[in-house]
């Protein structure tokens, strides 16, 4: 039965309403001059020598906080890679428990001598020691966050593989989402972190031992890390208590900043402009040791993305450089608006399954079993997706 759209009309209009109130933009203003009022490294000692641990993620400015930095021009020649995977989860409905990763990579080379590499690999992995973490138990079974972890590290792989190719530099390495393994913080328990983190921190030394840089692009952010940090800075209390909050204005705009995205902060850059960086305080990144990721805003002309880097990136002028100046470059190169690096949406159609791919395995798996004498007509709910009722 299709949906019932005219029970939810009245609720969508409600929604865009309140998202769209018109005192929004006087916030968003109010912000922006809060941020050129604020002084770094108060900010900075306000944010890491608090006792109280913070209620929110907050960003820890490295340098200053409201900066536009102009974009480079690029190298005559360099190369850009990026990997992107997907997969096909374990299905209970199936006679086997198994699922595929698919990575795509593709490598753009720009300048004297141009080229494109384009190219995906598919696993299938249905051993106990790929099912489950724990296979003489059968315990923390690889679904759900712990699929998606492992499909990170096919990414990195193959990322770093396609990297490694790469004759002549300069080069930057790109995969979209986060470089900030968000998934794991809340897994137990802890050896689950320490199997997916150890082999993710080796291809983070890699890329570092090899001299690559290696960003992740966040198309379209909902993260408020800085306009956190901002409320930090209003909060004259030491436990953070909002409900004890002594200024009323100071709660009108703290509350206010509550629903502003660092995307609209900082949208005042202009094209190619990146902002200040700022250091992550995810607890997650403890681990990280030397790789901690560090992140920044850019406008790649039409949108505000956000950037994230290990440390060893942000921290060196020069490649911190090249990297917004390559990055741009791809917005440019982009055939759609508002822009998205070609080399990923390369990468990501290398990668993407179809429905019909998607199909098309469990049919093999059918012919499989039916070659070898056993018919398989699968479970009852199974069956009922496939076709109507009535």
């Amino acid at each position: 039965m299709p949906l019932k759209l005219d029970l939810l009309g009245q609720r969508i209009t409600e929604m865009v309403q309140a998202s769209a109130a018109e005192d929004r933009g006087r916030w968003v203003e109010r912000a922006r001059q809060l941020l050129d009022s604020v002084g770094p490294e108060q900010l900075r000692a306000k944010l890491e020598e608090r006792v109280v641990r913070l209620p929110w993620l907050v960003g820890i400015p490295d340098g200053g906080v409201n900066g536009a930095f102009e974009v480079q021009e690029c190298p005559s020649s360099f190369s850009v890679v990026a990997a992107d995977g997907s997969y096909i989860a374990p299905d209970r409905h199936s006679p086997f428990r198994f699922y595929v990763l698919n990575t795509g990579y593709a490598v753009l080379t720009y300048g004297r001598q141009p080229s494109a590499v384009l190219d995906s690999s598919a696993q299938l992995y249905f051993q106990e020691q790929d099912l489950y973490l724990d296979p003489l138990v059968r315990s923390a079974p690889v679904e759900g966050a712990r699929l998606s972890a492992k499909m990170c590290l096919a990414e990195m792989r193959a990322l770093l593989e396609a990297a490694e190719r790469v004759e002549g530099r300069p080069l930057v390495a790109l995969r979209d989402g986060s470089l900030i393994t968000w998934g794991l913080q809340t897994e137990d328990p802890a050896f689950v972190q320490e199997r997916f983190l150890t082999e993710f921190l080796t291809y983070l030394e890699r890329f570092d031992a090899l001299g690559i840089p290696l960003v992740s692009y966040i198309s379209y952010p909902g993260a408020r890390d800085v306009v956190n940090s901002l409320r930090v800075w209003l909060c004259t209390q030491g436990d953070m208590d909002c409900a004890r909050c002594p200024s009323a204005d100071v709660e009108q705009f703290c509350r206010a900043l509550r629903e502003i995205r660092d995307r609209e902060l900082f949208g005042f850059l202009q094209d190619g402009e990146r902002s200040d960086v700022f250091g992550s305080k995810s607890a997650i990144l403890n681990r990280y040791g030397l790789h901690r990721i560090h992140f920044f805003y850019m406008n790649v002309g039409g949108e505000v993305v956000r950037l994230e880097a290990p440390q060893w990136v942000t921290g060196d002028s020069q490649t911190l450089r090249l990297v917004q100046a390559l990055i741009y470059d791809q917005a440019r190169r982009s055939a759609i608006h508002p822009p998205y690096p070609p080399a990923l949406q390369e990468a990501h159609e290398e990668a993407f399954i179809s429905g019909s791919d998607r199909r098309l395995v469990q049919l093999l798996v059918e012919r499989s079993l039916a070659e070898r004498g056993f018919v398989y007509s699968g479970s009852a709910k199974s069956g009922s997706k496939r076709r109507r009722g009535v």
